[in-house]
């Protein structure tokens, strides 16, 4: 017999030996056997019901503000492009909003600083 075989034999006797007293142990034990689906005058357990809805806690009424108020946090906070500014940066170094008393930016728009190659038409 080869060593490989031999090894096989010996976990399989050592399983044997640690699962037979399991295996004798469940049969001795007192039998709790189910209720027989078949029968209409078996005994069984009380249903429960629990409702997903029973811990619900509805969200609570929010103030609405005028919606003149709010246009004007945005215009003092910099405007739709501040939000877009921030968004762009990384979640840790989330720069704060500029001050209300800021200077309002340049009336004439940003020129781009390089038209890509094949799309000088447009």
């Amino acid at each position: 017999m080869n060593t490989i075989a031999s090894g096989v034999a010996l976990a399989l006797a050592a399983t044997t030996f640690w699962l037979a007293p399991l295996a004798s142990a469940q049969s001795t034990a007192p039998e709790a056997r189910r209720p027989d689906p078949m029968n209409p005058k078996a005994q069984v357990p009380a249903l429960v019901y629990r409702s997903a809805f029973q811990s619900y806690r509805p969200n609570a009424e929010v103030e609405l503000g005028s919606w003149l108020d709010a246009n004007k946090a945005v215009q003092q906070a910099g405007g739709w492009r501040a939000y877009a500014k921030e968004a762009r940066q990384p979640d840790e170094a989330v720069a704060p909003l500029p001050a209300a008393s800021a200077a309002p930016a340049a009336s004439a728009p940003a020129k781009p600083a390089s038209t890509p190659a094949g799309h000088a038409h447009h």
